[in-house]
């Protein structure tokens, strides 16, 4: 009897809950701010005899002084009053006043200014587009604050279920700033509402080396996000992805799940899936009945009864797993003739006096299945030089020496794996990577 054989989904993985336009890089809204006060000074410049231009006292979002003309100065400063008090029905006109009368860019920019704070108290897309479509007309306007308000805008449209102008606002923000984090992560929420998953992955990727460039480390939910829509859609990148996810942020589940997705995607042999479980046991990653069957079976499969003897007694412990199952004394009965480490060590003796490589992968297998990790890795250097695979042999001495705590020397056997087995090696290099 076998435990059925459970279906790797993104609900297992914990990776479906949709990214939403809030999970921008700084994991909030985007809230830009626009600072436009004008001071009428035109009554004490005359007093005072001061010289300048009219509307001094007027400032751009990033503090330059505008030069407000003294013909726009007061219509501009009874447009702000209307929008200030949220007088709406004195809005328009009083828009239309400044309007006709605006000489300078700065004129320009103030007014767009005012209509995109009196669209967004309304709340109503349309108005704070006009508005932000004349800031940049005004020419006076910061880049950075447009990309921030057409990227606001976005979401807004996206929250009024208008997906076609929300996507006209962003791709405006993208040809401002084409890596600015939270647009490509409010596209990318779109696009994946709309079913485009592949594009969605792609966007999400550019934002994570927009955010690496910049120095900001991207969130986790973006990594977990991207990599579960891409094991979705089969895509190859998923693994690239997971691998980026566990990186960043190592723990047993980010494990479990990014070696759940290489698995799934790859089909690996019966013997890569063992070294990949073995990662998974490193890496304390292993959850669950399924992956204590699986393991449990493969090592069994392969005759590697001391190790799954071991793994079989861990299991009556571990959490979420019912080892008086069938399934499980089905296992359990068959490591009884599990070897001995006397009888291993006297194989291993036998094997290094010997000139066969393959036996002393074996043998330094056996040991490694028994947690002789240091004795285990002279067999592995030693069938190097006899004929033995010398991928299968770097792969297993590279492991042997990181759980012994030989990380230089595990790196360097490691970074020796080619051919098939290159894959799980760069597994074990990353878990490397995050060890002290």
């Amino acid at each position: 009897m076998t435990l059925k054989t459970l279906t790797l989904t993104l609900t297992m993985l914990g990776l479906v809950a949709p990214m939403t336009v809030a999970q921008a890089q700084s994991g909030v809204p985007v809230k830009p701010t626009i600072r436009t006060s004008v001071d009428d000074r035109t009554d004490k410049k005359k007093d005072d005899g001061a010289k300048g231009s009219a509307g001094s006292g007027a400032t751009s979002t990033d503090g330059r002084k505008l030069n407000i003309s003294k013909g726009a100065l007061k219509a501009i400063i009874d447009l702000q009053t209307a929008v200030n008090a949220n007088d709406v029905a004195s809005i328009p006109a009083k828009l239309a006043a400044a309007q006709a009368v605006a000489k300078t860019n700065d004129d320009k920019f103030a007014i767009a200014s005012n209509q995109v704070r009196a669209g967004i108290k309304a709340n109503e897309p349309a108005a704070i587009r006009v508005g932000v479509d004349a800031l940049q007309a005004s020419g006076a306007a910061e880049t950075p604050d447009l990309v921030a308000l057409y990227t606001d805008l976005g979401r807004r449209y996206q929250d009024a279920k208008q997906v076609d102008q929300a996507i006209l606002v962003l791709d405006k923000a993208m040809a401002l700033n084409p890596n600015n984090v939270p647009t490509l992560l409010n596209l990318a929420s779109i696009r994946n509402a709309q079913g485009q998953k592949a594009e969605a992955v792609a966007l999400m990727q550019k934002s994570f080396a927009a955010s690496k460039a910049s120095g900001v480390k991207v969130e986790e939910g973006n990594y977990k996000f991207a990599a579960g829509l891409a094991y979705d859609q089969r895509l190859p990148v998923a693994n690239d992805l997971a691998r980026q996810w566990v990186a960043a942020y190592p723990s047993p589940a980010s494990w479990r799940d990014s070696l759940r997705i290489y698995r799934d995607l790859n089909k690996p042999t019966q013997a890569q899936l063992i070294d990949l479980l073995r990662l998974g046991r490193a890496a304390n990653a292993l959850s669950g009945e399924s992956d204590y069957f699986a393991f449990g079976s493969a090592l069994v499969n392969a005759g590697k009864l001391a190790e799954a003897k071991t793994l079989l007694a861990e299991a009556k412990t571990a959490p979420n797993v019912d080892s008086t199952k069938r399934a499980f004394t089905d296992l359990t009965a068959q490591v009884t003739a599990a070897p001995a480490r006397a009888a291993v060590d006297a194989s291993a003796k036998s094997a290094l006096a010997g000139a066969n490589g393959k036996a002393m992968i074996d043998a330094g297998d056996a040991l490694y299945g028994h947690g002789a990790y240091a004795e285990a890795a002279p067999l592995y250097r030693a069938a190097l030089g006899k004929g033995g695979d010398a991928s299968l042999a770097n792969l297993h001495l590279g492991m042997a020496l990181a759980r012994a705590g030989d990380k230089p020397g595990a790196t360097a056997a490691l970074n020796a794996v080619t051919g098939a087995n290159a894959d799980v090696a760069r597994y074990w290099l990353l878990w490397l990577s995050t060890k002290a």
